[in-house]
């Protein structure tokens, strides 16, 4: 059952944004929301202020535009939000954002974010998968697969893999899998691999290091929405060992 439910009725007066208008698919269905409440299944999707949209409970939503705007998905199945300013995620099935300024993601069971400026993921009980994010924060996921990210923080993940990013800090993950970054941090992983970067240090675990020539690559390392393009093409390979 659906229903339509303006609380507050839209006037002559009204006046939204192009930059913070939304619009909405749920389970296939496109609607566009200027004011008031969708009620949907047992879900809903409303509009608390201009530009600022939160939906509930649904089983299949996705949120597109509102480029200046903020939206924030609770208990759905999959949820995604493409081309918002800020998208948040709490306790969903599984969870997708592209193109965000920023992006929050807590306690849902995966995450897939591309080309996004802030990304932070907690408590994912399967997979993160993020490419072409400015700065990464992900913990306590079951696996946290990244690429082509600027600066990436990783911990208390069972399993961590890199691939092109910038700075990088790796910390109490069962194994690790890094390649073809800039420099790299690891603490207290159990086995780790690193391949290609520029330099790496490690304070505590075990750590095979591959050192391997430089590889030009027209290919940016990360091409965000908010910043330029950046190349991770290292200069010179130097690994520092450091064991505490």
């Amino acid at each position: 059952m659906v229903a339509l439910d303006l609380r507050n009725p839209p006037s002559a007066a009204t006046t939204v944004k192009e930059d913070q208008q939304f619009t909405i698919f749920i389970d296939g269905v496109e609607t566009a929301l200027h004011e008031g409440v969708i009620q949907w299944n047992g879900g809903t999707v409303t509009l608390v202020s201009t530009g600022v949209l939160a939906v509930d409970r649904l089983q299949h939503v996705l949120v597109r535009g509102g480029g200046s705007g903020d939206v924030s998905f609770t208990r759905c199945g999959f949820a995604a939000a493409e081309a918002c300013g800020v998208a948040s995620f709490h306790r969903c099935d599984a969870v997708r954002a592209d193109g965000a300024r920023e992006v929050a993601v807590r306690r849902c069971r995966s995450a897939d974010v591309e080309r996004a400026g802030v990304v932070a993921i907690r408590r994912c009980k399967g997979a993160a998968r993020v490419r072409g994010a400015g700065e990464l924060h992900v913990g306590r996921c079951h696996e946290a697969n990244v690429g082509g990210c600027a600066d990436v923080a990783v911990g208390r993940c069972r399993a961590a893999r890199a691939d092109w990013c910038g700075a990088i800090g790796i910390e109490r993950c069962g194994s690790a899998d890094v390649s073809r970054c800039g420099a790299v941090r690891v603490d207290r992983c159990r086995a780790a691999s690193v391949s290609g970067c520029g330099s790496v240090a490690v304070r505590r675990g075990k750590v095979n290091v591959i050192e391997q020539p430089p590889v030009c690559q027209e290919k940016p390392m990360y091409h965000l929405v908010h910043a330029e393009p950046v190349y991770a093409i290292p200069l010179e390979i130097s690994s520092e060992i450091k064991l505490q």
